[in-house]
């Protein structure tokens, strides 16, 4: 008798536990995760129109079990106050330019040298391949998971007091640059002293002559319109901008395994898209610039390595002041 009431019980246990179980898996299957995707950039540009797909894709995939508000044009803070945010939990998704990551990870100042990437399908293929293997764990570690990189074009030199044909063109300006100390050591290279100035105050700085140039893609030349603040353009290519696809990792674990499935898998897609929208854009806001007023200077093969051996010492400080410096610029050699 006692092992009838002893097999009785047991199967009760199992019974319940297996219904809690079924029951917790479909609270879960329930449950409506919101996020927000907040960047810097204009809703109009290749980034911008990738976060919005994003967002609805992911909405329709998971019928509006994870809904995603996206806040474009820097309105919840400049790139690192966002990622500052997504560490505490307060924001999940950003897509933030790789010159402010070394502010977390000192690593991705690998983005920050000059001449890095010969063409776009060459940083496609870093970024995806032997250097983001390298970077994402460090990121990781600093509650940022890499869900992809994006596209923001190469960078080219603006600046309101000469033509820019050669590095000494560049002697005495002050140009505005992003945080990272790579950076500043470039234009510091080149005799120019960099000057760190949020984005999103820049077009007011070069209107009142707070610094004399700037260094941007041609997306932010034209959509921000600092062609309207700048008499002279150099179509350098000095430069890479590129952008970290992020969710917070503490958001992306608290997701079931299917809304997990379903964020890498648009992510992946999306990412394809939009580095092919960013190259099609890249045409046509040079096609643009070339209607304004703004002075454009193509610099030849021998002028472009006339500063590319101007700024090589950079490579040197990279290796010398970054843990794993060796091995990422290895790795970015492979991958040329």
């Amino acid at each position: 008798m006692r092992r009838i009431i002893s097999l009785a019980l047991m199967v009760v246990l199992v019974a319940g536990s297996l219904f809690a179980a079924g029951q917790s898996e479909t609270a879960a299957e329930d449950k409506v995760f919101e996020a927000t995707f907040a960047h810097v950039v204009r809703p109009t540009i290749a980034k911008g129109k990738a976060a919005e797909m994003f967002a609805d894709l992911v909405r329709e995939r998971s019928n509006g079990r994870l809904d995603i508000s996206v806040y474009p044009d820097s309105q919840l803070g400049n790139d690192r106050e966002i990622t500052e945010q997504m560490q505490l939990g307060d924001i999940e998704f950003n897509a933030p330019f790789t010159g402010v990551l070394p502010a977390f990870v000192p690593q991705t100042q690998l983005f920050d040298l000059p001449f890095a990437f010969a063409d776009s399908q060459g940083a496609y293929d870093a970024m995806h391949g032997p250097v983001g293997d390298i970077l994402n764990p460090f990121l990781l570690q600093q509650g940022l998971r890499v869900l992809g990189y994006w596209d923001g074009g190469f960078k080219h030199i603006t600046n309101n007091l000469r033509p820019v044909r050669t590095p000494a063109d560049m002697a005495g300006m002050r140009i505005r640059v992003s945080q990272s100390p790579l950076l500043l050591s470039q234009f510091a290279a080149l005799g120019a002293n960099g000057v760190d100035i949020a984005f999103a105050e820049l077009y007011t700085a070069l209107q009142q002559g707070t610094v004399d140039g700037q260094e941007n893609t041609l997306a932010n030349i034209f959509t921000r319109r600092f062609y309207e603040a700048q008499k002279h353009l150099t179509l350098s290519e000095h430069g890479y901008l590129g952008y970290a696809f992020l969710v917070a990792e503490s958001f992306y674990q608290s997701l079931p395994d299917d809304l997990k499935q379903i964020v890498n898998e648009t992510a992946d897609e999306v990412s394809v898209w939009q580095w092919e929208q960013a190259r099609l854009e890249d045409a046509e806001y040079l096609r643009q610039l070339r209607e304004t007023d703004i002075e454009i200077v193509e610099l030849t093969a021998a002028e472009k390595q006339a500063f590319l051996e101007a700024t090589a010492s950079v490579y040197d400080v990279f290796r010398s002041s970054v843990p794993g410096g060796d091995e990422l610029v290895e790795a970015l050699e492979q991958s040329r």
